[in-house]
């Protein structure tokens, strides 16, 4: 016979964040029900949440809902692309443009007053059977249409090593390495 000792359980209390139930989609936050029952939107920032990610799939109601709340412009961007939150933004290049209209920097000034210009919501509604590349696509051509940005993903050479030949008196690489960056190009005309 075994003996189940109750101090060995500890219950732990919820935090704050763990009562706001992530799954619930942001129409129903924003008190509007869009029409249709795929649909895109984008709204600005909620200052009364975090930012997050949230990817529902009901088969029952064949609804994939994707929401992404309250992020920069970039950080879209990643999520399209498949990419890691954890990007670094270093490796962001904004060309032709204001780089702090896309990511955030000390030259940008007050981290708060930049979120609440620069920060937004979205979410998308699809049939429950869409792909990943299928819904990452439609995420890419709504960002194309409302921020009218050409964002590429490229290859860069970084050199991994260096060593001081004292033959030729300098430095010089020994070993590269590749990695990836974004490249952010407003559209011709475009201003922000």
């Amino acid at each position: 016979m075994k003996i189940v000792l109750q101090d060995r359980f500890k219950i732990r209390p919820m935090k704050e964040f763990q009562y706001h139930n992530r799954e619930q989609p942001l129409k129903s936050i924003l008190k509007t029900k869009p029409k249709e029952r795929y649909y895109a939107r984008f709204t600005l920032l909620m200052e009364e949440f975090d930012s997050y990610s949230c990817v529902v799939r009901d088969e029952n109601a064949d609804i994939l809902r994707i929401s992404l709340v309250n992020m920069a412009i970039y950080e879209f961007y990643l999520f399209a692309y498949g990419l890691s939150a954890s990007f670094s933004a270093s490796r962001i290049y904004v060309y032709n443009g204001d780089r702090c209209h896309y990511v955030h920097s000390i030259e940008c000034g007050d981290v708060e007053l930049w979120k609440e210009t620069h920060l937004y919501c979205y979410e998308i509604t699809l049939p429950a059977a869409t792909e990943r590349e299928e819904y990452q696509q439609r995420i890419l051509n709504d960002l194309e249409e409302m921020f009218k940005l050409d964002v590429h993903l490229e290859k860069e050479q970084v050199v991994s090593d260096i060593y001081f030949n004292e033959q030729l008196g300098c430095l010089e690489p020994t070993s590269w390495h590749e990695q990836t960056v974004m490249t952010i190009r407003p559209r011709p005309g475009v201003c922000y």
